[in-house]
């Protein structure tokens, strides 16, 4: 038999089609539906026939229909107004052909699967949750390309997931969001997501097994952040800020400090929250030796020159951490949202600290 003689009712000698089933809107038809036992189509809107029993075992909402006393098992009729003639084509293919069912990509999973869940078409289902399942399996796997992927796609394709309860692939999808917002390679990477992104996602970041700990440890944020409505922005922003701050970390050399007329002046090395003096460069500070760092205490202090004891060695001959004594011999009020610390604005914090400090950035050669 010819493919031009294979119709989608799959119509068979020994029995007619029983079943009518119109797709799309019904408000878009006007006048009587074609009753004769062939596909039709009137503006858009298309009746086709299938034999019952078949289309009832691939869908419980149909079996359910057809089995209690209402007007669609009397009528033997089912409409599905939700559902354009091309997205029903491809739902049924699938369902119906072993061999369309292995071509199909995760951008056919995205027009069919919530239907599929809608009206408890099982099978169709569960070949989506695969078929979505190894899409993200594969681009977690390609970690070498650094190539932007399809960001939005992604996005739609979880948030699908979680609509149309494919369980493994959900999880797999969220796995592979986790990883990337977590991420700080540029550009596939966390700056990757827009707030638009970010508000469908928070949601669903929720759900994951290991929200908690995920949100404390690797955003640094509270789990009950992802409820807030301002999560999305706060999220973007911090982002950008990291950008922002990484590219100039990779660009300056050392810090060097002039002007404050105690040894505190001199070079330092290192990245944000820290830089520090040389390791064999000590302070000698009210008779004490000391070692030096630039550090940026909490958001209220800002940031500081610090003075830091050599620890004495314990019994074991560990330093003994505990014995530590700070001082602060300059400081700079309101830096606390700066990702480096100020070239201006220091004040004294100590009777030996005077002058006028000021900061240096040495950039990188090249």
């Amino acid at each position: 038999m010819s493919s031009e003689a294979e119709t989608e009712s799959k119509r068979i000698r020994s029995s007619e089609p029983d079943l009518k089933v119109i797709i799309g809107s019904a408000s878009d038809v006007g006048g009587e539906r074609c009753g004769e036992k062939n596909d039709a189509e009137h503006n858009g809107v298309v009746t086709k026939w299938y034999h019952s029993q078949t289309l009832a075992t691939k869908s419980k909402y149909i079996d359910a229909l057809l089995a209690a006393p209402m007007k669609e098992s009397e009528s033997r009729t089912i409409t599905f107004p939700d559902i354009a003639p091309e997205t029903w084509e491809l739902m049924v293919k699938f369902i119906d052909d072993p061999i369309a069912c292995r071509s199909m990509k995760a951008e056919d999973v995205v027009k069919v699967a919530k239907f599929y869940d809608k009206y408890d078409f099982g099978g169709g289902r569960n070949l989506c949750d695969l078929i979505l399942f190894d899409y993200f399996k594969s681009v977690r796997k390609d970690e070498s390309v650094m190539v932007v992927p399809d960001v939005d796609f992604i996005v739609a394709s979880v948030v699908l997931a979680d609509e149309a309860n494919l369980g493994k692939a959900f999880e797999e999808g969220m796995k592979f969001i986790w990883e990337i917002m977590n991420c700080m390679y540029v550009p596939v990477g966390r700056t990757m997501f827009s707030e638009e992104h970010m508000k469908k996602l928070a949601p669903l970041l929720e759900k994951t097994t290991d929200a908690i700990y995920m949100c404390e440890k690797r955003l640094k944020c509270r789990y009950g952040d992802l409820k807030s409505d301002t999560f999305p922005i706060a999220f973007v922003k911090n982002c950008s800020n990291w950008l922002t701050h990484h590219i100039m970390c990779n660009f300056i050399s050392r810090i060097k400090v002039s002007g404050s007329y105690c040894a505190v002046d001199g070079d330092y090395e290192g990245r944000p929250p820290e830089f520090c003096a040389n390791a064999l460069r000590k302070v000698r500070w009210d008779g004490v030796l000391n070692n030096v760092s630039i550090e940026l205490r909490t958001k209220e202090e800002g940031w500081a020159i610090i003075l830091k004891t050599i620890p004495p060695l314990d019994e074991e001959g560990e330093p003994d951490h505990d014995s530590i004594v700070e001082t602060i011999a300059w400081k700079a009020p309101h830096s606390g949202n700066m990702p480096l610390p100020p070239s201006k604005g220091w004040i004294s914090a100590h009777p030996r600290a005077r002058g006028e400090l000021k900061l240096a950035y040495i950039l990188k050669e090249g």
